[in-house]
């Protein structure tokens, strides 16, 4: 094995392998660019895999990444060499890239080439890395990280975009019910609502076999699933995590699965906070952690935060599918190829048209293709600007989804537009119903061209051959390495291609335009180890808590709202912490780092006099606006018999008791600004909590606009014309943003606090109505409720309640059980609804009921 490794070390320092390697590069990168490609004779072929065979042998990540990489730029052209299938056969076996092998095999038949040890190393391979209840066989990383968890009670991994890390969690969620016998509940965190049901879709396929166990995504368990040896598996954001924990009744969770793990510790990312203080709540009852990353080259951090064994970790660097990187320079008119060798090649190319559209059509044809516009006002845009000059595109399954569309929002929304060409736009807020039909239409390929937001860095599976990356940034933010390559590393399908293309394209002047500092993210491949602030204290973190416990200025005037949001939310923890006396890493180094940091606290813990329970329940929330709202005597408790002028009264009440005019005023949904917001939040919740169709709250919003005359944007009033096809989309997206954002996250957050904070002070039967329910679910109908903690959106638990409530059976209000076959024959087939209805009930759609 020494003389292997030394043998692949003298092979990666070659001079005539970089000289190979660097020609096949070339190649690829003219072939893609319909540039007259150079040619490799038949002894640089051969030597190139001869290379790729020695360096495959190899243990170093390099080595097997380079091993895989010839082989991906060899294949397009040499897919039919008998040579050529030999080698990539057994490179591919002694990788144990068995998606890629199982893709490449379907190009020839040369298994009897094989020489017999590879013959035998292959067939053990898919004897002992077959998945269980799977056709699947883990590649030779994956099958290392699986045998290390099942020996491990905490674990960190990371590894890249396409590793498959979820396909792991599973494949161990899976070993763990068999060998413990379905003794566990599980909860999977995900980082937010938009990859909820994604997750618990996956999760309802992949154990459909298993009888015991529901899988659930609301903190609370339905009555029917309540039986003697009932299991569960949770998809959580962090708040519902929160909210699941602080209820002493719900069933004890045993493991905890933090998917796209990087999001805990994430510098300028406001919800990262929150994520912390979930997963500290969680180790707090004894659940064991497991915590899954993209490209972060110090996974053990996230065990340090919660004081586990550093130990327990894996980093993966080999990928199981290869990545080409361009810059495609449409202002100054130049193409770089970034080689795996460190160095850049110019492509010699013909800039007589420098228009955007026109490169992705010639670049992208005939494959599927992300393009990512950081904004959403971008990603709609660029769409439908793109989409004009396309040929209409006609299927029976664009059109469904157009009339879903029409039916579920608005007839003129441009999304509709741009399916016409076969086009479409993505980002987090879409609605579900919608946002699952597109990915579909994407996987399909009835849409090649897929325009959208960072939603993708949260983890939404849609991986396409191209990758098109028009801006730098995430927000205001600029990429950092992480969020690069989990964005850059959907380039590319395991097991439908070799390889994937990432474009940085500049098409404006501001994008990329500092090209020596904004396209290292690009050209260097390996992350920097994350330095977390509550360990760090970089950029005067800790000093900055103590300005917000203090009710100081910050250390920088010029801070931005989300900087002050996370010292905030920071400082509400300590002091939460402080309080129920946890020595957290948080605290710990806070009191370290700061000589004034204990008398601080405990002169704040002294004022407050709120359960921990609720300040814990509501960290988001400045505890000395609770304690105010605890101690005073003039709180009025809300009713279920509400409308729009109560709701006005009531926002106007919730404004003073938390101070929205100084802490809801700046950052990306702000409360307060203008005051008069709190008017257009009125006509939205009492839409919304009335269970009125999406479709019919867009409509009233427009008149209230309408009858306004002006709209809110980007800091100011605009003339508003109800007739304008622009507006009524502006409106469009302002409401299923708002209520998404602000009334079933920040309206939400408030209204649970002030239910909590009655609750305590009256009790129960004094408290009144909580409000917060109502933002979540959008309803005031329990029975609604109900129906979706079982799983079922809220459109589809209003047909079902509307048209067949003899299905259902409900006692004191709970529902008990629901008679499904019944339910599928009285169900209209012609309905929009029918596909989704059966999917959820695992019916098949193409069976007449």
């Amino acid at each position: 094995m020494r003389y292997i490794e030394e043998l692949a070390q003298q092979a990666l320092d070659d001079e005539y392998l970089h000289e190979l390697f660097f020609k096949i590069e070339q190649i690829q990168a003219e072939t893609f660019f319909h540039i007259e490609p150079q040619d490799l004779d038949e002894k640089e072929l051969f030597d190139l895999l001869r290379f790729a065979d020695i360096l495959s042998r190899s243990k170093i990540d390099e080595a097997k990444n380079k091993a895989y990489k010839i082989i991906s730029l060899l294949f397009d052209k040499y897919s039919s060499n008998a040579v050529f299938q030999t080698f990539a056969n057994s490179i591919l076996v002694k990788l144990g890239n068995f998606q890629a092998l199982s893709f490449i095999e379907k190009f020839s038949n040369t298994e009897s080439k094989l020489p017999y040890e590879i013959l035998y190393e292959k067939s053990l391979k898919e004897v002992f890395q077959k998945i269980s209840h799977s056709e699947f066989i883990f590649t030779d990383s994956q099958y290392h990280i699986f045998e290390t968890l099942k020996n491990s009670n905490h674990f960190s991994f990371s590894g890249p975009t396409s590793l498959g890390k979820s396909f792991i969690i599973n494949a161990f969620i899976r070993h763990l019910i068999t060998e413990h016998r379905g003794t566990d509940n599980l909860v999977i965190l995900v980082p937010s609502r938009a990859l909820i049901n994604q997750t618990v879709n996956k999760l309802k396929q992949e154990f459909k076999d298993v009888e015991n166990y529901t899988i659930l995504a609301h903190p609370s368990v339905p009555v029917m699933f309540r039986k003697e040896n009932s299991r569960y598996i949770f998809v959580f954001t962090p708040e519902r995590l929160i909210a699941y924990l602080s209820k002493i009744d719900n069933p004890k969770i045993d493991y905890l699965f933090v998917n796209e793990a990087h999001k805990v510790i994430a510098p300028t990312d406001t919800r990262s906070p929150l994520y912390y203080h979930a997963i500290l709540q969680a180790e707090r009852k004894s659940i064991k952690l497991f915590f899954a990353s993209p490209n972060v080259e110090n996974p053990e951090i996230f065990l340090q935060l919660f004081e586990k064994s550093q130990d327990e970790k894996i980093v993966i660097k080999s990928s199981p599918v290869a990545k080409n990187r361009y810059f495609l320079d449409l202002i100054e008119n130049k193409c770089l190829m970034f080689s795996e060798l460190n160095k850049d090649y110019k492509l010699d190319m013909n800039f007589s048209n420098n228009d955007f559209f026109f490169w992705l059509k010639k670049l992208g044809n005939n494959d599927k293709n992300i393009i990512y516009c950081n904004s959403k006002k971008d990603t709609i845009s660029y769409a439908l600007d793109f989409s004009k000059n396309q040929p209409i595109k006609k299927s029976n399954n664009l059109e469904s989804v157009k009339e879903l569309i029409k039916e579920y929002l608005h007839d003129k929304y441009y999304l509709i537009d741009c399916l016409d060409k076969g086009i479409a736009f993505h980002f987090g807020n879409l609605p579900q119903l919608i946002r699952e039909k597109i990915e579909w239409l994407f996987e399909e390929k009835e849409i090649d061209y897929l325009f959208c937001t960072s939603t993708l860095l949260e983890g939404v599976n849609l991986p396409a051959k191209n990758i098109f990356i028009l801006a730098n940034k995430i927000g205001l933010s600029k990429f950092t390495d992480v969020d690069f390559w989990n964005l850059a590393g959907r380039a590319g399908r395991m097991t439908k291609e070799m390889s994937g293309n990432i474009i940085c394209v500049r098409e404006k002047e501001n994008k990329w335009n500092n090209q020596k500092e904004d396209l290292k993210v690009v050209r260097n491949k390996i992350s920097k180890p994350f330095e977390p602030l509550m360990i760090k204290g970089q950029g005067k973190f800790f000093e900055n808590i103590e300005a917000s416990l203090t009710n100081k200025d910050f250390s920088n005037k010029s801070s931005s709202q989300s900087e002050k949001d996370i010292w905030n939310y920071y400082a509400n923890l300590i002091l939460i912490h402080e309080i129920k006396q946890d020595d957290s890493v948080l605290r710990t180094n806070f009191i370290t780092k700061n000589k004034n940091a204990l008398k601080i606290l405990q002169e704040q813990k002294k004022k407050i006099s709120v359960p921990e329970k609720i300040l814990s329940a509501s960290s988001m929330i400045k505890p000395k606006y609770q304690n105010e709202i605890y101690q005073s005597s003039d709180t009025q408790f809300l009713s279920s018999d509400f409308n729009y002028s109560v709701i006005v009264g009531v926002l106007q009440n919730l404004a003073e008791y938390y101070n929205w005019e100084n802490e809801e005023t700046g950052g990306k949904n702000p409360l307060y600004k203008p005051s008069e917001k709190i008017k257009y939040y009125a006509v939205l919740m009492d839409n919304w909590m009335k269970s009125k169709p999406l479709k019919m709250i867009i409509s009233n919003t427009i008149i209230y606009y309408k009858n306004k005359g002006q709209i809110w944007e980007n800091g100011s009033y605009i003339q508003f014309n109800y007739k304008e096809k622009h507006d009524i989309n502006k409106v469009i997206n302002l409401v299923i943003s708002d209520i998404d954002n602000v009334l079933r996250f920040k309206l939400k957050n408030y209204f649970e606090n002030y239910y909590m904070l009655l609750k305590e002070k009256l009790g129960a039967l004094n408290a009144g109505a909580n409000w917060a329910d109502f933002l979540e679910y959008g309803t005031t109908d329990s029975k609604i409720i109900e129906l979706q903690n079982i799983g079922i959106p809220r459109h589809l638990a209003q047909y079902i309640l509307e048209n067949h409530e003899s299905c259902l059976l409900f006692e004191n209000g709970l529902l008990q059980s629901i008679n499904k076959n019944k339910l599928h024959q009285n169900f209209d087939i012609e309905s929009n609804l029918y596909n989704e209805f059966c999917e959820l009930f695992g019916f098949d759609k193409n069976t007449t009921n």
